[in-house]
């Protein structure tokens, strides 16, 4: 068995059983608190002691946060920087069942970016899939055929420079393509999706 080892220590505001219907929070519930991360649970301050959610509990990391959420939370503790975490617990009502559960986690934009970007790996939650604009697959297309230079790209999808640049830093950042506009393998696996 893998022994626990401490990854990051914070201070947050957190809801460790939010109460959610749809996109609407009705928890008010915050708590002022220490998360521990390890490589094998979140670790919530609680009273004097501690709750955790396993990593492998964990179903989704950083749901879309709604408006609604953003201003309840603002109203209620002063930040719109919120992290979504899916999570499954053992049922209250159904003996060896698992339920599904939210917590919340609030503070710092740095801090909350940091832990998403830290927990989505580890929990198995791919990052969020972009969809891909027209000038992103003309582009792809484009660098599919080998043609990556300006003026021509320029031609061939009918965009200007700043668009095309924006595409390209798109299309990189997905990983789909190269700093010198070669296609990746997740790069030629999204062409064929979309021959």
């Amino acid at each position: 068995m893998a022994q626990e080892q401490g990854i990051a220590k914070v201070d947050l505001t957190y809801i460790f059983k939010a109460v959610m219907m749809g996109n609407s929070l009705y928890s008010d519930n915050w708590e002022k608190g220490v998360l521990y991360l390890t490589n094998l649970n979140l670790w919530f301050s609680e009273g004097g002691g501690w709750v955790t959610i396993p990593l492998p509990n964990i179903t989704m990391v950083g749901r879309e946060v709604t408006d609604s959420i953003r201003m309840k939370t603002q109203k209620s503790i002063g930040t719109t920087h919120v992290l979504i975490i899916d999570y499954l617990q053992p049922s209250n009502v159904v003996q060896g069942a698992s339920a599904s559960s939210v917590a919340l986690l609030a503070g710092n934009e740095a801090v909350v970016s940091t832990l998403k970007a830290y927990l989505q790996p580890m929990c198995g939650t791919p990052p969020k899939k972009q969809s891909l604009s027209d000038i992103d697959k003309k582009l792809l297309y484009m660098l599919y055929t080998g043609v990556n230079d300006m003026q021509k790209l320029a031609f061939f999808t009918g965009a200007d420079s700043q668009t095309l640049a924006e595409s390209f830093k798109s299309l990189r950042d997905q990983g789909l393509c190269d700093n010198s506009g070669t296609l990746t393998e997740q790069g030629q696996k999204q062409i064929q999706e979309l021959m």
